[in-house]
């Protein structure tokens, strides 16, 4: 009798820690979710990796671009013709002439003297890759921006957008000595809406994606996928299951320590 009251109870036990499991598994798989969606939004912090993932694809991009054109495979190591590809399209590598200099005294600096071809093209890999995304700045940082305005409330005067202007102004490309031309909230609203508008957009297509595949990441692109991914939902996926059993067998073997013992059997006059 004893054994079948062990065992009825070790199933009840064992029924609780799965159930207390499943459920906390679950909840943890949601809380690790949560950085995906704000509603029915996508959450900043899905934006921003969204966002910034873009732009190391463009990075990538760039510098594929310029080690499969013909003019680099061409090239080979020959420094004059690597200096020819920058002199076709400087700004590409970032190059400019500075004042009172001419282009070719910018593509020279650039290059510098006596140089070795693997470290010329390395130098012009990094430089094309950089300069995809010369004009952007990071998800953080236009995300800290929108925030900063927000706050601003409905009516500041001259003063308090002058203030954010000066401690923003290099993110807005402005100067920080209080000459900008933006005096108001609505010259000021205009400025952060263009300088933002990279990550709005991003914004906009993973609305478009959430509303139409109620984020069905199977059916996702890579870009969305790995946005994802970064954002941690694949890790509250993967391990709401583990943490399932986990949890499950803890609960159970804390059910077992804190029960009280059967009777211990007494012999039987009988026997």
């Amino acid at each position: 009798m004893v054994d079948a009251v062990n065992n009825n109870r070790d199933a009840v036990y064992t029924g609780i820690g799965a159930g207390v499991g499943a459920v906390a598994g679950g909840a943890y798989g949601g809380w690790l979710s949560k950085p995906l969606l704000k509603g029915d939004a996508p959450s900043d912090a899905f934006v921003k990796r969204y966002y910034d993932n873009s732009a190391k694809d463009a990075a990538e991009a760039a510098k594929k671009a310029l080690i499969e054109s013909d003019a680099y495979k061409n090239a080979g190591d020959d420094i004059d013709k690597l200096k020819n590809i920058v002199k076709a399209d400087p700004g590409k590598f970032g190059v400019k002439a500075e004042d009172g200099k001419t282009i070719d005294d910018a593509i020279n600096a650039f290059v510098g003297e006596n140089p070795k071809a693997a470290d010329l093209k390395s130098k012009m890999e990094k430089a094309v890759a950089e300069n995809a995304n010369v004009d952007k700045k990071s998800g953080k940082e236009l995300t800290n921006l929108k925030k900063a305005f927000d706050k601003l409330g409905d009516n500041p005067d001259e003063n308090a957008v002058k203030e954010f202007v000066k401690k923003h102004a290099e993110i807005l490309g402005e100067k920080a000595d209080g000459s900008s031309t933006i005096k108001t909230k609505t010259e000021l609203e205009t400025k952060v809406i263009s300088v933002t508008k990279g990550l709005t957009d991003k914004a906009d297509e993973l609305k478009g994606f959430i509303n139409d595949k109620k984020l069905d990441l199977s059916n996702a692109s890579d870009v969305v996928k790995k946005a994802a991914k970064d954002t941690k939902l694949w890790a509250g996926a993967k391990w709401a299951a583990i943490g399932a059993a986990v949890i499950g067998v803890c609960s159970y073997i804390g059910a077992k320590m804190t029960a009280p013992k059967a009777p211990a059997e007494t012999p039987s006059e009988n026997a």
